[in-house]
């Protein structure tokens, strides 16, 4: 492999080859795909940002009243690439406490930013345990400037709306997963 050194850095002239260990780059750089720009209103070609790791699963009113989860049951995942975050979790509820009124998820790894364009919705692929409706559909919606998700479920003639505490009962438990914008 041919490598100069000019003063800004090292050129590689035929590619990089790590046979063992990690490329660790500096705070604030990262991978630059500026070579081609193919979409308007694109605002950065960098990533510089990877990360992957848990979080607590919160499930409470929107007066910060938490039900109890089952400990087995009450941890998330998340992988954050640039800007974008996904994560997962399993929740299971072993007491609502008192826990009234709409419910939501809290404790995301990330803050939702305060702009429309950062509404995501959250799917929720198995549910069990709640006293909905039949042909209830349950999901979730990002809340702008929190870590939080509403529950919410669809009917054709209720539309959507949020998923009240008592709603749950005491083995309520759902498996969500969720990509966002943090950027």
């Amino acid at each position: 492999m041919a490598a100069t050194i000019p003063t800004n850095g090292i050129v590689l002239n035929s590619g990089l080859n790590v046979a063992d260990g990690d490329v660790t780059l500096a705070s604030g750089h990262g991978i630059n795909f500026a070579a081609t720009s193919d979409v308007s209103g694109m605002s950065s070609e960098l990533l510089d940002d990877y990360e992957e790791g848990t979080w607590d699963i919160i499930v409470e009113d929107h007066n910060d009243n938490a039900m109890t989860l089952n400990s087995s049951y009450d941890t998330g995942t998340y992988i954050k690439i640039g800007g974008q975050v996904t994560i997962t979790g399993y929740f299971n509820v072993d007491s609502k406490g008192s826990a009234s009124g709409a419910t939501r998820i809290s404790g995301l790894p990330f803050n939702i930013p305060n702009n429309t364009r950062n509404y995501s919705g959250m799917v929720i692929g198995y549910a069990a345990g709640f006293s909905l409706t039949a042909g209830t559909t349950l999901a979730g919606v990002a809340i702008l400037n929190t870590n939080d998700v509403n529950i919410t479920s669809f009917d054709e003639a209720a539309g959507t709306s949020n998923v009240p505490a008592s709603e749950f009962t005491t083995d309520a438990q759902a498996i969500f997963s969720m990509t966002y914008s943090v950027a």
